[in-house]
């Protein structure tokens, strides 16, 4: 779903690579831990934690990243104004070394380079098929290569690369974007390279922190294939098994999108006369097989990094509860203590062109706040570098506004009820009770019916945070 020019991100990490200096062994601003599904943040001074609740975008519309020098000092002034004002309410930024100016230095900066790192080692293997089924064979190789000293060397050499030219000393990573989905292939790439990644990340870095967005769907995976296929086989064949999918796959630009399929075997995509679409399925049925889909696809890739989360944006929007219903698939395949952070739409990717930007912000605002209920400990925004920047203005005052909550946020959580489309959570501190809760239809009123409060029903789409 999410559009990134890995080529020039690669690039510029690699031209600034070639510049000397002491490899950085840890996150030298930074240090953390996870329990009970926060990451905990060390305080600047002491030895105590305290949890971390992240608000992460990639860009920032109405800001352009730049790797010019701001010389003139009316510029320099203007853009540090613009910068700190299209980010107040965030304490993440995704940040491209070379782009960064000293203003931004405030910000925890997440690096996302380990796309166009694997992808450049593929690049120059020689005899590796092409074409279509590109993908597949690459995928396949990866298993082959993991644990072989040559590619250890080559991601160690890269990853150093990275510490000798950090943009920041307040940083994190980010995992192979949707690595489950397969990054910028068209096949998922291995668990055990994600898992690879994170552990020679660990070994330099010992004190980072790595997220993993692992989808951009969870209709299903080729992932979700291939554990289907190894189930009855030993292996997998030398090329992709196109009996076993829709025929019409093949005369598809994209034939490898035929092995999408569910854990069930249920396809992601229709194919007619050489057109592919998605599969359309009742709530129900998408409901179940989201939940079984996420779940072991956590499970799967779990040791690819630290937290966890996938982007949805499309069909949160159609079916917000798939919101709740996602962190509790990740919660299951992850276990108690892994942090879950959910990527939501922050400008408008999927806003039907006739709804304001007011009126669809409200919609993520119902989706995030019931990710929280959830168990969500952290929210990233993703932002469509074509659209201009009316809904991200109407994003960062409910931002604010959860910022201003997130004291109640990170209180202890003493009852939960799930009802369909009704979520409550229930936070307690040393003196007082707060509830929050949600109603994630868009049509149907929901009585709330809790002793305490006042107020008796959720209107659609309502969030109400109130002490009790």
């Amino acid at each position: 779903m999410k559009t990134i020019n890995y080529l020039i991100i690669a690039s510029l990490f690699f031209v600034l690579a070639a510049c000397s200096g002491p490899v950085k062994q840890s996150s030298a601003g930074l240090e953390w831990k996870y329990d009970d599904g926060w990451v905990l943040q060390k305080k600047l001074s002491g030895d105590t934690f305290e949890k971390f609740f992240a608000i992460g975008t990639w860009h920032v519309p109405g800001y352009i990243f730049t790797d010019s020098v701001e010389s003139d000092e009316q510029q320099y002034q203007q853009n540090t104004s613009l910068f700190r004002e299209r980010t107040a309410p965030i304490n993440m930024v995704f940040m491209t070394p070379g782009l960064q100016k000293d203003y931004m230095s405030e910000k925890i900066h997440i690096l996302n380079p380990f796309s166009p790192m694997l992808y450049k080692y593929l690049d120059q293997v020689p005899g590796l098929p092409d074409g279509k089924d590109k993908d597949y064979h690459r995928s396949q190789y990866m298993k082959k290569i993991v644990d072989s000293p040559e590619f250890e060397e080559y991601l160690d050499a890269e990853i150093q690369k990275i510490l000798e030219t950090l943009p920041n000393d307040q940083y994190i990573y980010s995992h192979i974007d949707e690595i489950a989905l397969g990054g910028v292939s068209k096949w998922a790439v291995p668990p055990s390279m994600g898992a690879k990644i994170n552990e020679r990340v660990k070994h330099y870095d010992p004190n980072a922190l790595v997220f993993v967005d692992l989808l951009g769907h969870c209709k299903g995976s080729t992932y979700l294939f291939e554990e289907k296929y190894l189930h009855t086989h030993d292996s997998l064949p030398k090329d992709p098994p196109y009996e076993l999918v829709d025929p019409g796959a093949l005369g598809c630009e994209i034939p490898l999108l035929g092995f999408y399929q569910a854990h069930n075997g249920l396809p992601v995509y229709q194919f007619n006369e050489g057109k592919y679409s998605y599969t359309e399925y009742d709530f129900d049925t998408l409901k179940s097989v989201w939940y079984e889909n996420t779940r072991l696809i956590a499970s799967g890739y779990k040791g690819s990094g630290d937290v966890f989360g996938i982007n949805a944006f499309r069909d949160y929007f159609a079916y917000p509860v798939l919101s709740g219903i996602t962190v509790d698939a990740l919660r299951e395949g992850l276990g108690p203590d892994t942090p879950i952070w959910i990527y939501f739409d922050g400008n408008g990717y999927a806003k039907p062109a006739n709804m304001a930007p007011e009126e669809y912000i409200q919609i993520v605002k119902c989706q995030i706040y019931t990710s929280v209920i959830h168990g969500a400990t952290g929210i990233l925004f993703w932002n469509d570098w074509s659209k201009t920047p009316e809904v991200f203005d109407a994003l960062l005052p409910m931002l604010g506004e959860l910022n201003d909550n997130l004291p109640i946020v990170k209180m202890n959580t003493i009852d939960k009820k799930v009802d369909n489309n009704l979520h409550i959570m229930i936070k307690k501190d040393e003196k007082k009770k707060y509830i929050i809760a949600s109603n994630t239809s868009k049509t149907d009123n929901l009585p709330l019916n809790i002793p305490g409060i006042q107020k008796e029903t959720l209107s659609p789409l309502e969030v109400y945070i109130s002490e009790m």
